[in-house]
């Protein structure tokens, strides 16, 4: 009697990997992506991946699922809400966290250049699917992996409706007409650009009185030597409008913060998304931004004022990735000083301009997020997904080379802190 094996059945649902404990913006696109699976009524795993840095624990949205689902089935689909590069160190022989025979891998990754780095052809070579976050990503994804399924997966946010200002929180003088800029230091000073946000600011506003800028600086404490580049910032400025901080901030504190402000500045040589803009547009807020990357996605000349720039090369940077040996050269956009600081002067002595680019923003947004909470274009996607085998079969080999990724990942980690620390990047 011959006598065949019956595959074990996978049950569809989704295995959801993702920063979505922790303080930064691939977090808060994990926790998006949660609650919407969650209520179109999608089966869902949590998986909590740690950034490093201390930053895993900061959000507890998700903390108990995430606690309870530890030990759950697996279902039908992986979902790696995190960048490519990171998802080799998740497939230790060892640990039953991630589960690859049978199963659909797709991931969400973003990224802020035309060029992807090497690093992440590999992994992404082993998905059945990209879901691509904005236009630009999918540009170059589909540029270095033209043969890969990707798929446009438009962003969305979701402001809690009681987020209210709070000046007095943050040391703003209520009569002043406030701009901020907000970053996050882990994603490049250079690509960020606060520094061009002080030099617009001061050249729009040479003597005015009743105008701040407030620069916020987030997780500069995660990596040891990144608190010299806030020494620089106030150095840059000097000038008692310009208000620096660095302290530790949870999400709504940072709502809080755009909320007491009058318009948000990101002068950026290059976004993968722009989170922080989606956030102000959300709550109302005129936006000065760059006219280039991901950005374009949802901003337009009736929403927001964009500023135009003229192409550069990836210099100088504090992110390792944007290196010529792992991206090759490549260039981002410089943006204009003199226009943004003509939309600061335009914006301060036009309030009627405030609020109708800021209603036209928040309308915008809205729709978007109601199109995203829907399902948007990744839930009718998710049921149609078929595992490729040579994509199978690439992550398995991903798998049987953990032990020398893991070697290497730490031994590259070990090199980069101590070039912060001392100061060469």
């Amino acid at each position: 009697m011959s006598h065949t094996s019956t595959p074990t059945r996978v049950d569809f649902g989704v295995n959801l990997f993702g920063y979505l404990t922790s303080n930064l913006g691939l977090g808060v696109a994990a926790r998006n992506t949660a609650h919407m699976l969650l209520a179109n009524n999608v089966p869902c795993r949590f998986i909590d991946v740690s950034p490093g840095g201390g930053m895993q624990g900061k959000d507890t949205t998700f903390a108990e699922k995430t606690r309870s689902d530890l030990g759950a089935e697996s279902y039908s689909i992986n979902l790696f809400h995190i960048n490519p590069d990171q998802v080799p160190y998740l497939l230790s022989p060892l640990s039953k966290t991630v589960a690859l025979t049978g199963r659909v891998n797709a991931c969400v990754p973003f990224w802020e250049l035309p060029r992807l780095p090497d690093s992440w052809v590999e992994p992404l070579s082993g998905m059945d699917a990209v879901f691509a976050p904005t236009h630009f990503v999918e540009a170059a994804v589909r540029d270095r992996l033209p043969d890969l399924k990707v798929i446009h997966y438009p962003q969305a946010v979701h402001v809690p409706g009681d987020v209210q200002p709070n000046r007095a929180a943050f040391g703003l003088p209520d009569d002043a007409l406030v701009f901020v800029m907000s970053f996050d230091m882990r994603s490049d000073i250079e690509r960020k650009n606060p520094v061009a946000a002080i030099e617009a600011f001061l050249q729009a506003f040479p003597d005015r009185k009743d105008v701040r800028l407030l620069i916020k600086a987030n997780n500069v404490e995660t990596i040891a030597g990144l608190e010299r580049n806030v020494t620089r910032l106030r150095e840059v400025s000097r000038d008692p409008r310009v208000i620096v901080l660095d302290h530790a901030m949870g999400y709504r504190e940072v709502l809080t913060m755009y909320a007491s402000c009058d318009v948000l500045v990101s002068l950026h040589r290059a976004e993968g998304l722009g989170l922080s803009l989606l956030e102000a547009m959300a709550l109302g807020k005129p936006v000065i931004a760059t006219g280039w990357s991901g950005n374009m996605d949802f901003m337009t000349p009736d929403n927001s004022c964009t500023v135009g720039f003229e192409m550069i090369d990836v210099v100088s940077s504090t992110q390792p990735a944007y290196g010529k040996g792992m991206s090759g050269s490549q260039q981002w956009a410089n943006p204009s000083i003199e226009e943004a600081a003509m939309w600061m002067r335009r914006l301060a002595e036009d309030e009627e301009l405030r609020r109708v680019i800021g209603a036209k923003a928040r309308a915008d947004v809205s729709a978007i997020t109601a199109r995203y909470d829907g399902g948007g274009t990744l839930l009718p996607a998710l049921e149609s997904l078929e595992a490729n085998p040579a994509a199978s079969e690439r992550m398995m080999r991903l798998r049987r080379r953990y032990p020398v990724n893991q070697a290497r990942r730490i031994a590259r980690a070990a090199v980069h802190r101590l070039r912060t620390r001392i100061g060469l990047t």
